[in-house]
């Protein structure tokens, strides 16, 4: 099994041979390396967690180019009919507790909450986007949040496969009443939301008790609302608290072997 980061939650789930994509999303920061099409689109499923812009809006290009149909849940297949999907041929409706079955995976559905943002980090978006006189740009990409709202649905995938288990959250927010499975041999975490990601990431994985985390969404996606999150305390921290549990800080297109 080998998994790859193609930047903020985009992960490529690859088990002997089948492709299977996670919240694919072409980066809007033009310094940042991007995927070619084909990338995503060769691929046998695609899975969306929620329906934030940059976790969906690229789907409608990206679904008219792959014979592939995304699993969603009802609020994504919302979105997507907004946006001209032949949603009844492209989209397959998913909801939490779910299970659905690939060639070479079992794919379950848990329910998660999108992370709540800590007034800190909105004021310091708000700053940064005064400073660099980029207000034209922030409401532009504002706009096409707007298109894309949340409506309540978000969703972890546990992946089981080759006698393993891959956790993927798209956003670092945890129903405290769901039965999340523990133990699991890789937890992707997105590592983005809030200033006290180091404090507030500790405790969801302590209950999860991976043995490997594998951090996305700190890079600078959408500039001037995203920045370079900085991930070094973090694997510092769990270096010390937590030494069995493995850090990964991926690389872009680079491939991990799990």
């Amino acid at each position: 099994m080998k998994i790859t980061w193609f930047g903020t939650a985009t992960i490529l789930l690859e088990i002997d041979g089948e492709k299977l994509l996670f919240d694919p999303f072409f980066r809007m920061n033009k310094k940042l390396e991007q995927p070619e099409m084909s990338t995503f689109c060769d691929v046998d499923f695609i899975f969306n967690t929620h329906p934030h812009f940059d976790h969906l809006c690229d789907l409608p290009q990206i679904l008219q180019n792959t014979k592939a149909k995304l699993y969603g849940t009802p609020t994504a297949y919302l979105r997507l009919e907004t946006q001209g999907v032949n949603v009844d041929e492209k989209v397959e409706i998913l909801c939490p507790h779910d299970q659905m079955q690939t060639k070479n995976a079992v794919v379950k559905l848990h329910r998660t909450f999108h992370v709540k943002n800590n007034l800190a980090i909105v004021l310091k978006t708000a700053m940064r986007i005064l400073f660099k006189f980029q207000f034209f740009k922030a409401i532009k990409i504002l706009k096409t949040h707007n298109k894309f709202r949340m409506g309540g649905d978000i969703v972890a995938f546990e992946v089981q496969a080759e006698g393993k288990t891959v956790l993927i959250f798209g956003s670092a927010g945890m129903d405290e009443r769901a039965h999340l499975p523990q133990n699991v041999d890789v937890l992707v975490w997105p590592f983005q939301g809030r200033t006290n990601m180091n404090k507030y990431s500790l405790p969801i994985i302590e209950k999860i008790r991976p043995k490997t985390v594998i951090l996305d969404h700190f890079d600078d996606a959408f500039p001037p609302i995203t920045s370079h999150i900085k991930t070094d305390k973090f694997v510092s921290l769990m270096h010390k608290k937590h030494p069995e549990i493995k850090v990964v800080v991926p690389k872009y297109n680079k491939k991990i072997e799990i």
